[in-house]
């Protein structure tokens, strides 16, 4: 069994051990901070910080670049209200580049008469200048009904990550799985249970705004979260399970039991609008909206464009539509050229492009439709890889060297060479895909390859079973490092306790 078809053939139900997320609070007493802080999408001179009061209150911000705090910068933030779930954010700007900066978040009451207990953090800027970078990356947080389980130490690989210092993070989707309900206790292999925390609103799949909220608000339970916020900058992502599994137009969910609510537009809307109020994102589209495709620099040795494979893909289908249009889309046309102009404009001598599924594997959405690009048929491109035929050619013509993908979504670790010369598409440069995850969730694969754009299998690691729990330390993260030296490349896939599984070394052109 594939995860998907795991995931829609067995949900897991029960409510367990209920932990009531609203906190009651005395007249006169301070605002709380439960859910900690978190830092997102830094540049060289800005960085978004965000938090989230128990009730109604005004953010403040203080950061300086000694630890001491000796003077700080103080910055008034805006209000935390009911209508985004008490969550806030502000865009510190003017920060010294290639420095780490060190904030404290606090939150003042209504009556301005009490503030919290600050919440301490820090993170690295981007370099204005050459030196070494290190980034993380991985995805699939809570899947399957693996969730905070303390007997376990929560959510580990976390605190595995949070100890290789890396300057950012990118989670590549699937931040929470809003279709996948947790239980007190789960069966798993070799007759172990897996024990979770349990709150109402991950007892059950994620209807109402309230419940795609609990979510996020569930994950910031985990300490080894809280604490990984605090000190490494993230950059996120969104995939299926923010909202529903494998959701496209062509989603029904008619005869899913589990549902109430069947408009799965409806739950699209809702789930965004809970992405938005917990990703430490900035406003980067029109009139300062939101959107999750975003080009993020990060000094002269990187580039990182992050893909939105969600927001503007066509319905799930057989994917052998010869002619692009609206319904072969993954990236979309105008996702597509900007994406192509930012890769044309960049300087950085690497260009690492953050997709949030691969492009060359099998990844079906139940036995006739196709989830991701690939449509098995391992000819000439068609469906959906018309779109990737495009913009890979596009690349090519362009003369763009330096590029390398990351992604997640399948639950096992691997390193995809494309290569040209045993392609059926062949009009590309060849190109590097690096795979990992999950984070916490249960591991699967390894998938089936398609041959049109050439995928080899340099290395991969997978189960022998398909969902094996966290228990059996297949969860997976990414860490790449750039030389200021030579300006090589090296990336080592690693697992839950931070062994080396697969290193690669790519030297620049």
């Amino acid at each position: 069994m594939k995860r998907r078809d795991f995931i829609q053939g067995s949900a897991l139900l029960g409510c367990g051990l209920l932990l009531n997320h609203r906190v009651s609070f005395a007249s006169g007493s301070k605002p709380q901070q439960h859910s900690g802080i978190q830092i997102g999408d830094v540049l060289a001179d800005s960085a978004i910080v965000w938090g989230r009061s128990d009730r109604p209150a005004r953010m403040w911000v203080e950061w300086d670049t000694d630890e001491a705090f000796t003077s700080p910068i103080r910055v008034r933030g805006p209000w935390a209200l009911s209508p985004s779930d008490f969550t806030s954010r502000v865009e510190l700007t003017g920060l010294p580049a290639g420095r780490r900066i060190h904030v404290r978040v606090g939150y003042r009451d209504a009556e301005g008469a009490q503030l919290s207990d600050w919440v301490i953090g820090s993170f690295m800027t981007a370099p204005a200048a050459l030196g070494p970078v290190r980034f993380l990356w991985s995805g699939d947080t809570a899947g399957q009904g693996y969730g905070i389980n303390p007997e376990f130490g929560g959510m580990k690989i976390y605190r595995t990550m949070a100890e290789q210092n890396p300057d950012f993070f990118v989670h590549s989707g699937d931040n929470i799985y809003a279709d996948a309900p947790i239980q007190e206790t789960v069966e798993v292999e070799d007759g172990k249970v897996w024990k979770n925390l349990v709150t109402p609103e991950v007892s059950k799949v994620a209807e109402t705004l309230d419940e795609f909220r609990g979510r996020y608000r569930y994950n910031l339970m985990d300490e080894n979260v809280r604490s990984f916020n605090s000190r490494v900058a993230q950059v996120w992502q969104w995939d299926d399970h923010e909202v529903v599994n494998n959701y496209s137009a062509a989603k029904d969910l008619n005869g899913d039991d589990r549902y109430q609510v069947k408009s799965v537009e409806l739950l699209q809307a809702r789930a965004s609008r809970a992405f938005f109020d917990y990703a430490p994102l900035r406003s980067t589209g029109p009139e300062g909206s939101t959107r999750v495709h975003r080009a993020l620099p990060f000094g002269p040795l990187l580039d990182r464009f992050v893909l939105d494979m969600r927001s503007h893909r066509g319905p799930n289908s057989g994917n052998m539509q010869n002619q692009i249009s609206d319904d072969t889309a993954i990236l979309g046309q105008d996702q597509v050229e900007w994406l192509l102009a930012g890769l044309k404009a960049s300087k950085a001598t690497w260009k690492a492009v953050f997709c949030d599924m691969p492009l060359g594997l099998h990844v079906r959405d139940g036995n006739e439709r196709w989830e991701a690009v690939a449509n098995g048929d391992n000819g000439a491109a068609r469906g959906r890889e018309q779109e990737i035929a495009r913009l890979l050619k596009g690349i090519k013509d362009a003369g763009i060297e330096n590029l390398v993908w990351f992604t997640a979504d399948v639950h096992y670790t691997a390193a995809h060479y494309y290569d040209p010369a045993k392609a059926s598409f062949d009009d590309f440069l060849p190109f590097w895909e690096f795979v990992s995850g999950p984070l916490n969730a249960g591991t699967f694969g390894p998938n089936k390859v398609d041959d049109t754009f050439g995928l080899q299998v340099v290395y991969q690691k997978a189960p022998e079973q398909p969902n094996l729990s966290p228990f059996a330390g297949l969860q997976f993260f990414g860490q790449v490092d750039i030389d200021p030296e030579d300006r090589s490349m090296t990336v080592t896939l690693k697992d839950l306790d931070n062994n080396s599984l697969h290193t690669q070394v790519l030297k620049p052109a």
